[in-house]
């Protein structure tokens, strides 16, 4: 008897690279492969998204799960940050190392990077371009198709891609939900520093240490409250994110910016309205993702992320020296977002017009 092909996916870095390299994991699926799929990157619990998603045959965040297993490939994924996972033939298995390359080369999106790389090894299989993952089963009868879900992601490390005006939003819509973590809703890291501190005080400036606070004296705020409307429904802090995953995926629709919950959104198929300012929509919500809308300002100056010389993007978010005072994210008006909602969904926008 033959035995059956099976792959090691490892995937590292957030919730939404890793959800951007499942058309990979459905494209070995599809072509016979066995998937398992070790998940160690910044999102406690994410590996409960695939429990019941039929193109892994196991998930966990313990390496040691898969030691007593042989693969023929190993994908050792994007920002892995712990070491390779020793399994029993992995002096046979063919390791593969997916890197990222969009600052130079402006090939692709990450999706197609993961999904290029599955259809290398079997390149008779069509292309897939739609993420994807499940959710817990828990039934929210308070949520339904009316329901607009506001996610604000981000927490406190990425504070360049965060808005402000949400709980503003929030007063449009009769139904709104909102769903995140408490440090979702923290905008104390969100300020920009002149360049004379950016040379007095450099990497030293970590908003966890006494720099940080002296620092944060000189800074340019932008940090205001975001303060929802009584009739929203509050769930930020309160459910897991299996939970939260089957909560989006009986609502009508998600706004938020780039961070995971919008990716998880878009996996689960929902309408998704995406703010996105430094961020590469290339890289990160490329046009062929159908259910998903992006909402920018096309400055001259985006995305930084794919301008290292601005100084702005970086992997440490403890302080921005953005030039132009984060203007991509602050400009983005509330009716802006409005229209956009109202041109898919005319029926969610009801509590009050666009002006």
């Amino acid at each position: 008897m033959t035995e059956k092909k099976c792959v090691l996916v490892h995937l590292g870095s957030g919730m939404g690279n890793m959800l951007m390299a499942t058309p990979m994991m459905q494209i070995f699926s599809m072509g016979g492969f066995q998937v398992d799929l070790c998940l160690q990157g910044e999102t406690p619990g994410a590996e409960k998204l695939f429990l019941n998603w039929p193109y892994v045959r196991r998930v966990s965040a313990q390496p040691d799960d898969f030691s007593a297993n042989r693969y023929q490939y190993y994908i050792y994924g994007v920002e892995v940050a712990a070491p390779p996972i020793r399994f029993k033939n992995g002096d046979d298995a063919i390791v593969l190392h997916p890197m990222w390359d969009y600052q130079e080369y402006g090939l692709y999106s990450e999706i197609e990077m993961y999904s290029n790389l599955a259809r290398c090894i079997l390149p008779d299989l069509a292309p897939v371009t739609q993420t994807g993952c499940s959710h817990s089963g828990r039934v929210f009868p308070e949520i339904s198709a009316k329901t607009c879900v506001i996610a604000p992601g981000g927490q406190r490390h990425l504070s360049i891609r965060k808005w402000t005006g949400y709980g503003r939003l929030a007063e449009h819509f009769d139904d709104v939900a909102i769903v995140g973590v408490p440090a979702d809703m923290d905008l104390s890291n969100r300020v920009i520093f002149p360049p004379w501190v950016k040379r007095a005080f450099g990497a030293r400036i970590n908003y966890q240490g006494k720099w940080w606070r002296v620092a944060k004296h000189f800074a340019e705020r932008h940090d205001e409250t975001m303060a929802f409307p009584v009739h929203a429904k509050d769930y930020v802090g309160r459910l897991s994110l299996d939970d939260t995953a089957a909560l989006i995926a009986q609502a009508g629709c998600v706004i938020g910016n780039d961070c995971g919950l919008t990716h998880l959104a878009i996996a689960l198929g929902k309408p998704t309205f995406v703010l996105v300012g430094p961020s590469s929509t290339r890289k990160v919500f490329p046009t062929f993702l159908k259910n998903c809308v992006v909402i920018t300002k096309h400055y001259g100056c985006q995305p930084c992320q794919e301008k290292p010389e601005l100084g702005v993007w970086r992997l440490n978010m403890g302080q921005s020296f953005c030039p132009y005072h984060i203007r991509c994210m602050n400009d983005i008006s509330v009716d802006e977002v409005l229209s956009a909602v109202a041109s898919r969904l005319p029926h969610m926008v009801t509590r009050r017009a666009a002006t």
